[in-house]
């Protein structure tokens, strides 16, 4: 599986590589981005990412995200899981094999490619980190009926993730399949609406290897279910008001899996155009779940289940995110640096927190530029 995975991105780097030579620079861009999340429990994520976007051909595109995770995690401040910090962005969490009273910090390193066409389109992923190699391949086709008012787009992508925990002489799989159908349907010159389903069914190793939980008062590894499948439905609404120069974007998303989750989620999120040059965008995002059917605090009772869990996102919980991001183009810089004539600057803050007591900011800074 190794070898196909790469075979399959060479492939699309070949695809790349080729376009790249045999076209001009029309429409490209490169944009350099820089995420920061902080939570409550001392946990820090700095992510600088580069995207490359290139036009192959027409309606033809190429991407190349490359993204580097740095995480600093605080020490230790009991034994359970809960109060022990995990990073919400890549779901790294401190190994127990670390007993130090120190920061443990650890690296991740990211690389997406994607090739779209005006019908098709295929992504490879690969991500690695001390203890974690994640890997994913996937491809979508789309059509237009209707003379091209409603658009239906159909995705297959496999998943293949291996964790190699710190501390132990092993190393343990899991694969992922997954399958979407989206329809996208023109209401109005100026509004669509859209609607689709995600498939997911996953089988392998899911718990964390370093989380702990309490069974009849001893501390105890943590033990999820070897398989679990996952379905979810969503329609979003997009409209735009001439006259504000504002944009209105409406999602909501039902999600459920048989590991007894059943999550709701509604997202709005309003750009505004305030000048030639300044964009503002508003985001609130409400999200509500109830809990696995094995989730714990702990097991004080001899119970006959086979798993054990603490994790604070399988127990029941609702949540808030908001925030505001601004775009400024830099023009007027452009005679001075003729490379930043077509470039815009893009700032976020984003604010999350959830009713387990769990708060988190998050920063965006980047530069887009376009030749």
């Amino acid at each position: 599986m190794h070898k196909l995975f790469r075979l399959l991105l060479m492939v699309v780097v070949l695809c790349a590589v080729l376009g790249i030579a045999s076209t001009s620079f029309t429409d490209d861009s490169v944009a350099l981005k820089t995420n920061f999340f902080t939570d409550s429990g001392g946990l820090l994520v700095r992510s600088p990412s580069l995207w490359y976007v290139k036009e192959l051909a027409q309606n033809s595109l190429l991407s190349l995200q490359y993204t580097m995770d740095r995480v600093r995690i605080p020490p230790y401040r009991g034994i359970s899981a809960k109060p022990v910090a995990l990073d919400g962005t890549t779901g790294a969490s401190k190994p127990a094999a670390d007993s130090s009273n120190g920061y443990y910090s650890k690296t991740r390193n990211e690389l997406t490619a994607n090739l779209t066409s005006q019908r098709w389109n295929l992504t490879a992923y690969f991500s690695r980190e001390n203890d974690y190699t994640g890997r994913l391949f996937s491809a979508g086709y789309n059509q237009d009926f209707h003379r091209k008012n409603t658009n239906l787009a159909l995705g297959l992508g496999y998943g293949y993730d291996t964790i190699t925990p710190i501390g132990r002489n092993r190393a343990y799989p899991r694969r992922n399949l997954l399958a979407n159908a989206t329809v996208t349907q023109t209401l109005s010159p100026v509004t669509l609406m859209r609607f689709g389903m995600d498939v997911s069914y996953v089988t392998g190793y899911q718990n964390n290897p370093y989380r702990t939980v309490f069974v009849l008062g001893s501390p105890t590894l943590e033990n999820h279910p070897r398989e679990r499948l996952r379905l979810a439905g969503f329609a979003k609404f997009n409209t735009y008001f001439r006259p504000a120069r504002a944009a209105l974007w409406l999602d909501y998303r039902l999600y459920g899996d048989d590991w007894g989750i059943l999550s709701n989620t509604f997202g709005v999120k309003l750009h505004q155009q305030i000048s030639p040059r300044l964009l503002m965008r508003y985001r609130y995002r409400f999200y509500t779940q109830t809990a696995a059917d094995f989730y714990r605090a702990n097991y004080p009772l001899l119970t006959t289940s086979a798993f054990y869990t603490d994790d604070y996102k399988l127990e029941a919980f609702y949540s808030h995110l908001f925030g505001f991001m601004i775009s400024y183009g830099l023009e007027p810089l452009g005679d001075t640096v003729p490379f930043l004539a077509n470039s815009t600057l893009d700032v976020k803050y984003e604010r999350f927190f959830t009713s387990n007591v769990f708060t988190a900011n998050i920063y965006q800074i980047g530069v887009t530029v376009r030749y």
